[in-house]
């Protein structure tokens, strides 16, 4: 009945289905999706609201992996032309949006990316050699990467370096200066160090590093394990992989 939307009753069903009934995986997500929307066919508005709130539930999802199901509803909802009720201006950054989402998504190869070391050598992230890869875009002149770094490094000595990780931190910005400093200071040298100082790199789009800092976990064939990581939660992903 389309005159539930106009009451607290079906946002609170949608909200208890999926946050509190079904498991967060992007699969069982999409799935249990695409059979609201199967019955919400015909029902105009209803179909709209129930489109609408699961897209942008997938979208501000904390959920780690959960940006697959923003993407899956773009691509087989929007794309499609079920958003009617979307102008061209409003369509277009949906899609601009699950674009650069969908290349860094869980279980996905990772997209290469060719920099340098601080020295100028040449050192794409394929040549890592490592059972696991913690990828860091970074800023030395970001507030919360300051505090973040040498936390991560704390647990990269007690815990990660001996389970064969290796850390490939990129730096996104700040003067050249400051970054050897930063890394002089906290004592980072364990870490190999990137930078693309001709901004021929597009890994911004590729793993859509619009804040920093952005953190990408992968595994020995490069494949995308975790992201949106941070000091606390590294570990706990590494015991579940």
């Amino acid at each position: 009945d389309a005159r539930l939307i106009h009451t607290p009753i079906y946002d609170g069903k949608l909200d208890e289905y999926f946050n509190r009934l079904l498991p967060p995986t992007p699969d069982t997500i999409n799935a249990e999706a695409d059979k609201l929307l199967a019955k919400a066919r015909g029902r105009k508005e209803l179909f709209k609201y129930t489109l609408h709130w699961v897209t942008q539930w997938a979208q501000n999802s904390k959920i780690m992996g959960l940006d697959e199901v923003f993407v899956y509803m773009v691509e087989n909802y929007h794309m499609k032309g079920d958003a009617y009720w979307m102008d061209n201006e409003l369509l277009a950054k949906y899609i601009d949006r699950a674009q650069k989402v969908a290349p860094n998504v869980i279980g996905n190869l990772a997209p290469e990316i060719k920099m340098q070391t601080v020295d100028g050598k040449p050192m794409p992230m394929s040549a890592v050699n490592a059972k696991y890869t913690l990828v860091i875009f970074w800023s030395p002149e970001c507030g919360h990467c300051q505090t973040e770094m040498p936390k991560i490094d704390s647990v990269y000595r007690a815990v990660l370096k001996d389970k064969g990780v290796k850390i490939y931190a990129v730096r996104t910005e700040g003067e050249q200066k400051l970054w050897t400093d930063f890394i002089a200071k906290h004592k980072l040298q364990d870490w190999i160090h990137v930078w693309d100082p001709e901004h021929k790199s597009t890994y911004k789009s590729q793993y859509d590093v619009y804040a920093t800092p952005a953190i990408y976990f992968l595994d020995e064939k490069k494949i995308i394990r975790g992201k949106k990581l941070d000091h606390t939660n590294i570990t706990v992903l590494l015991d579940i992989l």
